[in-house]
């Protein structure tokens, strides 16, 4: 089906119930919208989002609530009956609570699945280079795949996206929506902000990724394992065994440079080497996850006794998972980064911790998958009068505080709540402050916290 620029249709909507694993459960609403899959066309084919609605149990005549998920590319119907339940309930206690499976994405169609996993040569321990000419190989097949199919990937953008979010509003009837985006979906609720933000009423935005985020720094990246050992140092867990955390850190790359780890794993042959990128982008993988941090102190212990287990199972666990799904891909690309913050990364990145690695695949997968980067304009700081308030932690490695911080600066009607010990999670601490501002009352609370300790370790 071919659809013009301006137009959606909703195809249907049919009575569902929203179930979360404990045995919870909400009434719910559950339909299918086309939109364009361009609208930058004059006519092209249909993209279907799947979209759930769960009605106010009480009407204080808000607008509909509809919630932006990250990744991007998370399941959005999937995780409302997962880990983001809790915040339905309580949110649905006072406004219509809707989200959608973003195009390309898991659940809506076409979900652009990457069936082509990168093929890394074991032989040698994993660099760099070796990595990205994997995920180059690996991005070439899959464009060349869903080409075959009739799919342009640069259609995958957060330009289109934002504008799915408003033709969800007009097939909801909703004169105006109030937006909760997180992670990626803060990236895209301010797009959604500088497009039409004349049918925002309200807007939460957490872990905030603003329009130039995407690529991360490696400066902010090693100021997060600085402050994580300021934090381990003073630990009453540790006992003062971890005087200087980011040292160890450091000392186990250079080892590891030297001389690579080795291990078995099932499904490979030979043993498992692993250099420093391969260490690298271990430590990558537990940026946002304060239980992944929890652990560091005693990951950095084992490395420091050339206890290679862990490491091994870990690099395994991410090699094993690091087939980048194809809405990812495109989405995260075509977002792409300005001059100045790509010098700024070329920089930063030669005395950094970890490189770049964390940013990787990116920005060097475009010309193999065939996605157009997005021009510079929308790399620009938002400017918005839309009431919005901003959610940051101060344990967030992927989306740090300043990113928050420089959003602010563009909304004269914003403010933000900083969270002590929040990592790259939406804690139900924020919910009390998040139903006050949705409700249109004052929100004095500047500052939350949430307990870190990191675990003990055998000394």
């Amino acid at each position: 089906m071919h659809l013009k620029n301006n137009e959606h249709r909703l195809v249907g909507r049919w009575p569902s119930r929203l179930e979360h694993a404990d045995g919870r459960a909400l009434d719910a609403e559950r339909g299918v919208l086309l939109v364009p899959s361009s609208r930058r066309r004059g006519e092209s084919t249909a993209v279907a989002l799947p979209f759930i609605r769960v009605a106010a149990r009480r009407n204080h005549g808000l607008p509909p609530l509809v919630v932006l998920f990250g990744g991007p590319g998370v399941g959005a119907i999937e995780s409302f009956q997962g880990y983001f339940f809790a915040h339905v309930e309580r949110l649905s206690a006072i406004c219509d609570v809707v989200t959608f499976d973003q195009r390309g994405c898991h659940g809506a169609l076409p979900d652009l699945v990457n069936a082509f996993p990168p093929d890394y040569d074991l032989d040698e321990p994993m660099t760099r280079e070796s990595f990205l000419t994997a995920q180059r190989d690996s991005a070439a097949r899959l464009g060349a795949y869903w080409r075959e199919r009739g799919v342009d990937l640069s259609d995958y953008n957060t330009v289109e996206s934002a504008h799915d979010v408003d033709d969800l509003r007009k097939a909801l009837g909703a004169e105006r929506v109030n937006l909760y985006g997180a992670s990626y979906g803060s990236h895209l609720g301010l797009m959604v902000l500088r497009l039409h933000d004349d049918h925002v009423e309200r807007a939460i935005l957490c872990l905030v990724e603003g329009p130039d985020d995407t690529h991360k720094l490696p400066g902010n990246v090693d100021r997060h394992f600085r402050h994580l050992a300021d934090l381990a140092r003073a630990d009453a867990n540790l006992g003062g065994a971890c005087n200087d955390l980011f040292g160890e850190f450091a000392a186990a790359l250079d080892k590891l440079e030297r001389t690579p780890a080795e291990g078995n794993v099932k499904g490979v042959e030979h043993p498992l080497r692993i250099g420093k990128f391969g260490l690298q982008c271990v430590l990558g993988n537990a940026l946002g996850s304060t239980r992944a941090m929890r652990g560091l102190a005693g990951f950095a212990r084992q490395l420091q006794r050339r206890d290679y287990a862990a490491l091994v199972r870990r690099f395994d666990r991410w090699r094993v998972n690091s087939t980048v799904h194809g809405m990812m891909l495109a989405m995260d690309h075509a977002a792409g980064a300005s001059p100045e913050r790509t010098r700024r990364i070329e920089t930063e990145r030669a005395d950094a911790l970890l490189d770049d690695s964390f940013n990787l695949p990116f920005p060097f997968i475009g010309r193999e998958l065939g996605v157009t980067e997005l021009d510079d304009a929308f790399r620009t700081p938002v400017q918005s009068d839309t009431p919005t308030l901003f959610c940051a932690g101060t344990l967030d490695g992927r989306t740090p505080v300043s990113n928050a911080e420089a959003a602010l600066c563009g909304f004269p009607n914003g403010q933000l709540i900083v969270v002590e010990g929040m990592g790259h999670e939406e804690p139900t601490v924020l919910l009390d402050a998040q139903v006050e501002f949705l409700t249109g009352r004052d929100v004095a609370v500047e500052r939350l916290a949430t307990p870190f300790k990191f675990d003990a370790i055998a000394i």
